[in-house]
């Protein structure tokens, strides 16, 4: 029974591995998890995979960081795993670092997305060194879209023959049984929601941040609101202190009276059910998860031009692509798929039928199982750094 140690910084970050430890527990691994603590980790793992908590910070904090990583290392020893497969910034660079230390024969890194195409000067430096020094400790990297997959190549983190994407892409696919709406349920959020039903509701799953391009939603929001009165914005999901939306924006989602914010939501589904348009305004992504989410619930998709975002539809058959910050952009399409109804019910059936061909979870489990399988290691030469 191969031994497959994984590591994710926090316990939020196990919703995007719904479903995914149990179908390799079923395949014969021994599955073990380095996560934070929290208390919500036993109700959202099967009975037998074997948890370590280590306390992670997101944020760099050296001192805290060491403490954690000879924790991991430590892990690492007892475990002995023959494969590691981390994702998440700190969890991959601490426990990739553990890995190549303890000589874990297959080390593969998931790229779910890279924060330093956001930022600058001094902190883009040393992200880009961080992705670049696990990259390197890696034996294979797994981007989570094609066009991450090209970022990592140019930005020479790793060589193209190094990095790999399952399928058409997505980290863990979509389980499209979750959108078999309960009726009950969604009467009920549409009662505490939206009790409106002349309104129309533009709609948003996910951090409420600047890197998620939530400044430019809400001022576009604003100004159509402003234009039409039968708008409502639907925000599912909460602010994040590490990146703050403007001060403007704030004061404008906490008292616009047509603006709904939901706070952090752990299962979303029915939610979408609510909503007219979806839109992801993302400055940045891995992959738009959220965008299979909502065309696996019939809802007509809008996102950004970016990397990650636009690999989740294909423009003009599943949804709209608009320019990152371009809010006049984003408040025509919005316009242009609230209006057109025979358009949006085009891209909420090809989106849904696409999400089914392409993107059901079986078929990235599967594909996964096969790298485990599947990749020969030299384990003579395994413990030395790529070249």
């Amino acid at each position: 029974m191969a031994k497959l140690l994984m590591g994710v910084t926090s316990s939020i970050s196990l919703q995007l591995l719904r479903g995914q430890l149990e179908y390799f527990s079923k395949q014969g691994y021994d599955i073990h998890l380095i996560c934070s603590p929290s208390g919500e980790i036993d109700r959202m793992l099967p009975e037998n995979i074997t948890v370590h908590n280590v306390r992670m910070t997101r944020e760099i904090a050296p001192f805290s960081d060491l403490l954690s990583l000879l924790r991991i290392i430590m892990i690492y020893l007892k475990v002995r795993p023959d494969i590691t497969n981390v994702s998440t910034p700190k969890a991959s660079l601490l426990c990739m670092i553990a890995a190549f230390l303890t000589r874990t024969p297959m080390r593969i890194y998931s790229v779910i997305g890279l924060r330093f195409e956001t930022c600058t000067g001094k902190k883009r430096k040393l992200l880009h060194f961080i992705e670049k020094l696990v990259c390197k400790l890696s034996t294979t990297c797994l981007a989570v879209s094609s066009s991450l997959k090209e970022v990592l190549v140019e930005e020479r983190l790793a060589p193209r023959e190094k990095v790999h994407v399952l399928g058409s892409g997505s980290y863990n696919g979509l389980d499209l049984a979750e959108f078999q709406f309960d009726v009950v349920e969604v009467a009920h959020l549409k009662k505490q929601y939206s009790p409106d039903n002349r309104r129309k509701v533009i709609g948003y799953v996910g951090r409420l941040t600047k890197d998620k391009g939530i400044d430019d939603l809400v001022a576009a929001f604003t100004e159509l609101s402003e234009e039409h009165e039968n708008l409502k914005l639907l925000l599912v999901g909460d602010f994040e202190e590490g990146d703050m939306v403007s001060p403007l924006t704030e004061k404008r989602i906490e008292e616009h009276p047509d603006i709904v914010k939901t706070g952090f939501v752990p299962k979303t589904a029915s939610y979408y059910r609510l909503m007219d348009v979806f839109i992801l305004p993302t400055y940045r992504e891995g992959f738009g998860n959220v965008i299979l989410e909502a065309a696996a619930a019939n809802v007509p998709v809008i996102t950004t031009n970016v990397t990650g975002a636009k690999d989740a539809i294909i423009p003009n058959e599943t949804g709209l692509l608009v320019e990152a910050g371009h809010v006049a952009d984003m408040k025509k399409a919005l316009m242009t798929l609230l209006e057109d109804t025979d358009l949006a019910d085009k891209f909420s059936r090809n989106g849904r039928m696409r999400v089914g061909r392409e993107f059901r979870s079986e078929i990235i489990w599967h594909q996964l199982d096969s790298v485990y399988r599947e990749t020969e290691v030299d384990k003579q030469d395994v413990y030395e750094m790529e070249k």
